[in-house]
């Protein structure tokens, strides 16, 4: 559906969405919340060969940022390795931050592609592709320069309700010994009702190198947010 005559700028939307959230990442920092951590490897035709669950407590702006409350799974030990649980549990964090709004927005180029509706709310359709000679300081931001897709945004409150991102095309990485082939992103938040709702992100990513290989997915659920005490 075409953006109507009252539709405000991309220029606009954007400000308003990413100030909107900036706010809520700062409350954020002042709560904690339940997260689930669903960590899949995958098979070539994405059937699950492995699952692991962390269950965990995330304290945003805390120092420990956060609290592994169980670890279950295939092949997992009656008493888990605590600091490689920590570890996947700081994996997890790393690539949720991987694709906060903020990151996104500077790094592409950015088009309004309509107005819809999702989930009962109007919604803005912004839609971002690679921008060519993005700079980048690691492997991760190289992976993410390639990444496109759509972020649906509320047209009333200017919530994120979703986000959907793959690569435009494979990247090579650890000196082209291997290739990232695909990268999967799916984020949303049916329920905008309040400013700390449930919400869900998905990553699954695919690397292919000379003697390895692996595909992974994430599942991350987070939910029970409250103010630290």
């Amino acid at each position: 559906m075409a953006a109507s005559a009252a539709t405000p700028s991309l220029q606009k939307i954007v400000e308003r969405t990413v100030a909107h959230d900036e706010e809520r990442q700062k409350t954020l920092r002042s709560m904690q919340y339940d997260q689930t951590a669903n960590l899949d490897e995958l098979d070539a035709k994405g059937e699950v060969m492995k699952h692991e669950t962390l269950q965990m407590i995330v304290y945003p702006g805390g120092n420990p940022a956060m609290k592994i409350v169980s670890v279950k799974g295939d092949r997992i030990p009656a008493d888990p390795d605590q600091a490689e649980a920590q570890a996947k549990g700081r994996d997890v964090e790393d690539n949720k931050n991987n694709f906060t709004l903020k990151e996104l927005v500077d790094r592409f180029d950015l088009s309004l592609a309509g107005e819809t509706q999702l989930n009962g709310h109007n919604a803005y359709i912004i839609a971002f592709a690679p921008r060519a000679n993005q700079p980048y300081h690691n492997q991760t931001e190289k992976i993410v320069n390639q990444l496109h897709g759509k972020i649906w945004v509320s047209a009333d409150t200017y919530d994120v309700l979703q986000t959907e991102a793959s690569l435009a095309e494979p990247v090579s990485v650890a000196w082209f010994i291997a290739k990232v082939s695909r990268v999967d992103f799916h984020y949303s938040r049916p329920d905008i009702s309040k400013d700390f709702t449930p919400c869900q992100v998905q990553i699954a990513v695919e690397v292919h190198a000379v003697f390895m290989g692996f595909y992974e997915r994430q599942i991350v659920d987070m939910k029970n947010f409250k103010s630290r005490g």
